[in-house]
């Protein structure tokens, strides 16, 4: 959507450089990129329809965690179910508002900070990097304003060959991995080997996104939604 809108103010300018340099003026040039602000709104207001399913969604037929996830532009609440009752919400969100123009043009997953309540808790997992020139992505993660853990991708040659996705976290001094294979969309939750849940599509299609944990830790829903964020909406 934005990049659209920064392609057509880049070839107007080339356009009017154009023109005033060489006199030079191409009606069908000009036509082609009045298309692009045309095709940013009809972005926009498809985006503005899925946003609108999303924060209506009702589970049907699922008795475990779930929310719905079709689009990325828009920063809205996404609403988080446990059955049918709406248990709090996911959004993600931008820690310095100029940045959500770059969000759009560098991909979904660029400077990912999340905002995700539970029940009455307030989890806020905001995006960081020790070094600049590391190709890993970390997160601290605050539960009600209060520092609990933090979190890393593990992006190594083995990883990539095996076509792996893995992020470790360490919380409350408890330290495990998300992991999932990049064709796939389950993720896995586990510590030293013990399955501690997963997440995956209702279905092949759907965009419902079901997660499954084996204790009520809400830490372990967390870790899923930031893992699928990062890496299954790109």
């Amino acid at each position: 959507m934005i990049e659209l809108l920064v392609f057509f103010v880049l070839l107007l300018l080339t356009v009017l450089a154009r023109y005033i340099v060489f006199g030079a003026f191409e009606p069908l040039m000009f036509a082609v990129i009045m298309l692009l602000p045309v095709g940013s709104l009809a972005i926009y207001l498809i985006s503005k329809r899925f946003a609108e399913k999303e924060r209506a969604y009702q589970p049907n037929n699922i008795e475990g965690w779930s929310f719905y996830n079709i689009q990325k532009s828009l920063p809205i609440q996404k609403p988080l179910f446990k059955g049918n009752a709406q248990r709090g919400y996911i959004k993600r969100y931008f820690q310095q508002k100029w940045k959500y123009i770059f969000g759009d043009l560098l991909g979904f997953n660029w400077n990912l900070s999340l905002e995700i309540k539970i029940d009455n808790d307030l989890y806020d997992v905001q995006w960081y990097r020790e070094k600049w020139f590391t190709q890993q992505d970390q997160w601290r993660i605050y539960k009600n304003g209060k520092l609990i853990g933090k979190a890393q991708t593990q992006l190594n040659l083995k990883n990539t060959l095996k076509l792996n996705e893995a992020i470790e976290y360490s919380i409350f001094e408890t330290t495990f991995v998300s992991s999932a294979i990049t064709i796939t969309s389950t993720i896995s939750l586990i510590q030293d080997e013990v399955l501690l849940g997963t997440m995956k599509r209702n279905h092949i299609i759907s965009n419902v996104q079901v997660l499954e944990v084996q204790e009520e830790k809400p830490e372990y829903i967390v870790a899923l939604i930031l893992h699928s964020y990062f890496f299954k909406s790109k």
